[in-house]
């Protein structure tokens, strides 16, 4: 698959969808996807200029980007028949000018034997939608529950958000068609990076760790309490108001012999029960697994593993969880690895 300057020219720019959902069909939105390439690096392949001014120099609050997938804050669901799901997320920040806030879906369907779409094989089918029905949104989190994948909580554009409310959507997932939910009970309030986990003896979904958006604040804040979302009535229940949140540090000891990368299954303790989460890019491999509706975070270093564990997790289960990951890095590397609280 290939595209051309006239295509590229005539189609690059982002805009919402006129229905709930819209099926877009466009040539480079799909080849944007296959490429996961940022559009400035396709503008110069294409002998183009560079999208300019940035947001930052017009002052104008929204740049006028061109369409891009390579995104943060985007979650990608993978379903039971095949497909993944992407929804919206956000390129860049207000400094470029390709910045943008997505409030799209994308549904992926790797070739048999594939992991992902290339440019020649897989499906790729892109959903919009009116702003109105589903604002942009980014730092979400994406949870199936039966037909249904529940999106809550962003960060979106500045000034638009609201330190009292949780935005609850929910996606169907045969038809695309999203709605707003009411929700009822004390949130979480405007809750982003955060993890959500289903509980189905509770028929629940748990909000825990990530951020919130504080009035007035000039840094980001830390979301440090545990919220319970039921959903036969949608509303939210405290479980508790401060969690505890342990760092540790797991380091290769030195002239331990040559550094081997670790493959990602040295971060699945086999001993202790948990769900494998999407891996993410930060700069560097990040690696999560949820554990008994906790998050714990792996960041890859090379020669160190800094891990994060996001909520009341007992102290044995921890122990045992990282005594089996220094062990994988230790077998699968040959070198040797320690790890300490920060």
């Amino acid at each position: 698959m290939q595209i051309t300057r006239d295509i590229f020219e005539q189609q690059c720019k982002r805009r919402f969808g006129n229905a709930n959902p819209e099926r877009m069909r466009s040539e480079l939105y799909e080849y944007m996807v296959r490429r996961a390439e940022d559009p400035y690096s396709i503008r110069m392949e294409l002998g183009l200029e560079p999208n300019y001014p940035s947001c930052s120099e017009a002052g104008c609050g929204r740049n006028d980007a061109d369409w891009c997938f390579k995104r943060f804050g985007m979650t990608r669901t993978p379903m039971a028949d095949g497909r993944i799901i992407c929804i919206a997320g956000e390129y860049e920040d207000f400094y470029d000018p390709d910045f943008c806030i997505y409030n799209d879906v994308i549904v992926l369907r790797p070739a048999p034997g594939q992991t992902d779409v290339t440019l020649d094989s897989g499906e790729v089918a892109i959903y919009g939608y009116p702003e109105s029905v589903f604002p942009p949104t980014d730092f979400h989190s994406s949870t199936i529950v039966g037909d249904s994948i529940f999106i809550i909580g962003r960060l979106g554009y500045s000034g638009t958000r609201s330190e009292r409310n949780t935005p609850v959507f929910v996606l169907d997932h045969s038809i695309y068609r999203i709605e707003s939910v009411p929700t009822s009970g004390p949130c979480p309030g405007w809750v982003y990076r955060h993890h959500a986990s289903y509980d189905p003896a509770r028929h629940a979904i748990t909000i825990r760790s990530g951020n919130i958006h504080v009035e007035g604040a000039e840094t980001e804040t830390p979301h440090r309490a545990a919220y319970r979302l039921h959903l036969a009535d949608l509303r939210w229940e405290v479980i508790a108001q401060r969690e505890m949140h342990r760092r540790f540090l797991i380091r290769k000891a030195e002239d331990s012999g040559e550094y081997r990368e670790p493959p990602p299954d040295v971060f699945r303790p086999k001993g202790v029960p948990h769900s494998w989460l999407m891996p993410e890019d930060r700069g560097v491999s990040v690696y999560s697994i949820d554990v008994g509706g906790v998050r714990v975070v792996f960041e890859d270093f090379v020669d160190e593993v800094r891990t994060l564990v996001e909520g009341n997790l007992p102290s044995e289960v921890t122990d045992q969880l990282l005594r089996e990951v220094v062990h994988n890095l230790g077998s699968t590397t040959g070198s040797e690895w320690t790890v300490s609280e920060v």
